[in-house]
């Protein structure tokens, strides 16, 4: 969904810049805050966007920006198989009708045609690391285990949805998303990383636990209101029966509601904003200690094990800028 280049410093992205990937890659650019028909000099996001193509014909878009201006996409290219992981920040996209939020940990699976486009929001100010890969179709260069994952995925009638990545591939993204690597090793990290990917994906779907259950208008927005202050205060204490009690809904109906909406529990979307906190508290300059309880931790040992499990380094690393 972002523009795709293979920059090996960070660059800013203008409009012109939009324009010329969007004719490229079959994408519709609408940027709702600009009316001037002039203002292609006007910067969007700024960042580094790398794509690769793996030995097994996957297409792999790899992003690290900083959104600047807002604005909406349209896909118009098909795919037999796409997906979109997010590591940092959070996409909103509509896809045949259906709104599906896909949040840090969290992957989006679907396929994409001329007749079923795929569309999605950004807003502005928000920083963004996804990794999105899909097949062209018919890919001579698609590996046997490739074409066999596909011709599954097809059996299960291509379905959409929305679901937790293990904390082991989201290790194992991070590892292989590593710079200094060569460009052989980084592109056998991320060929095994995807297919622990697609294989985690495509047992879910088969045992039918990653189903999308759309919630009611009334629903959603009593589910999106918990969810909006789990984000914008992290560092509080919650309890399940206190967050029911504000969604109007039983614990068990917040509980299963709030996994079908976001993909994940309720306890780990908290988990995963107090990580998201402390990282930011940690890139101001502040000790692993004081971003671990400024973020709602209280032993920083506990803080240390998630934040190596979630992002694959430890706390110190990011602070002194490794």
């Amino acid at each position: 969904m972002l523009p795709q280049t293979t920059p090996t410093t960070k660059k800013t992205f203008s409009v012109a810049d939009f324009k010329v990937f969007g004719e490229r890659y079959g994408i519709d650019y609408r940027f709702p805050l600009l009316t001037d028909a002039c203002a292609s000099t006007s910067p969007v996001l700024h960042g580094d966007v790398e794509e690769m193509t793996l030995p097994s014909g996957i297409s792999l878009t790899h992003s690290d920006v900083r959104v600047l201006q807002p604005y909406e996409t349209t896909s118009r290219h098909s795919s037999p198989l796409y997906v979109l992981v997010v590591l940092e920040g959070c996409v909103t996209l509509t896809l045949s009708g259906e709104v599906y939020a896909v949040r840090p940990g969290m992957a989006f699976s679907a396929r994409l045609s001329e007749q079923q486009t795929m569309s999605a929001r950004h807003d502005a100010d928000i920083a963004l690391k996804t990794l999105s890969f899909g097949v062209y179709p018919d890919d001579a260069r698609r590996e046997t285990l490739l074409a066999s994952l596909l011709e599954q995925w097809e059996r299960l009638n291509a379905p959409t949805f929305v679901w937790q990545v293990p904390d082991f591939v989201l290790a194992g993204i991070q590892h292989a998303r590593q710079r200094e690597r060569s460009s052989l090793s980084r592109q056998l990290l991320l060929e095994g990383v995807m297919y622990q990917l697609l294989g985690h994906g495509l047992h879910l779907r088969e045992q039918g636990g990653a189903a999308r259950v759309s919630a009611s208008g009334g629903e959603h927005a009593r589910l999106e209101q918990i969810r909006h202050l789990l984000e914008s205060a992290p560092e509080q204490e919650y309890s399940l029966a206190q967050l029911a009690a504000r969604a109007a809904m039983s614990p068990s109906s917040l509980r299963s509601k709030f996994r079908q909406a976001y993909g994940c529990t309720v306890f780990d979307y908290l988990r995963d904003c107090r990580l998201g906190l402390a990282r930011r508290y940690l890139l101001e300059g502040h000790s692993v200690q004081q971003a671990a309880w400024m973020s709602g931790y209280q032993h920083a040992t506990n803080f240390a094990t998630a934040f190596r499990r979630r992002y694959g380094i430890c706390p110190g690393a990011v602070r002194n800028g490794c």
